[in-house]
């Protein structure tokens, strides 16, 4: 489950666009995927604040659920790291997009995608089976 939501939870950058319910004129200077949501080294940083937080409640494996949270984030960003925009992976060592371009950007094309769905619909079902065995 800390798999699944932490695969979510750099898309909270995202709100501005979907407020407005249609594509910005550029939408490659949106945004989305721009902030330190979208950034691997987050998710190195908070993994064990997250741990010790867990911990402190008296969450039961919180390493594990820790480790599974950074993971799906880290996992989230390098896939959107295949869009046109890519993603600031060396972030905060430098602000330059690094990535792979062959999906599309444009977060409506990119919703409505069917290169795009697949390669979603499989990384969830992957984490699903992970999640289950």
């Amino acid at each position: 489950m800390a798999l699944l939501i932490g695969s979510g939870f750099p898309n909270f950058d995202v709100f501005p666009t979907l407020l407005r319910k249609k594509t910005p004129k550029n939408p490659i200077d949106e945004t989305h995927a721009s902030t330190i949501l979208h950034t691997i080294f987050l998710y190195v940083i908070i993994l064990p604040f997250l741990c010790l937080g867990l911990s402190a409640i008296g969450w039961n494996d919180s390493w594990n659920i820790a480790m599974s949270f950074s993971l799906g984030g880290i996992i989230h960003v390098l896939t959107e790291s295949f869009d046109e925009k890519g993603r600031r992976l060396l972030y905060p060592l430098s602000k330059k997009f690094y990535g792979i371009r062959v999906l599309p950007y444009d977060f409506w094309t990119y919703l409505t995608d069917k290169k795009v769905l697949a390669l979603e619909g499989g990384l969830f079902i992957v984490a699903f089976l992970l999640l289950v065995f």
